[in-house]
């Protein structure tokens, strides 16, 4: 899998970052709400989009 960089984001001093236009259009309309998911693999972190789902709630 090519790796490549399509934005960037600096962090701020509270921690918070802005998610780049470029990534919100791969994600889909982003607004305000809306969840943005962090998974983990293999050393590396992913994000997407979704729904946060209540830890009760899986079977």
């Amino acid at each position: 899998m090519k790796k490549e960089r399509i934005a960037q984001s600096k962090v701020t001093r509270r921690n918070q970052i802005t998610i780049p236009k470029q990534v919100q259009d791969k994600l889909g309309k982003i607004k305000e709400g809306d969840y943005i998911l962090f998974y983990e693999e293999n050393n590396q972190i992913w994000i997407k989009k979704g729904e946060l789902v209540e830890a009760s709630n899986i079977r």
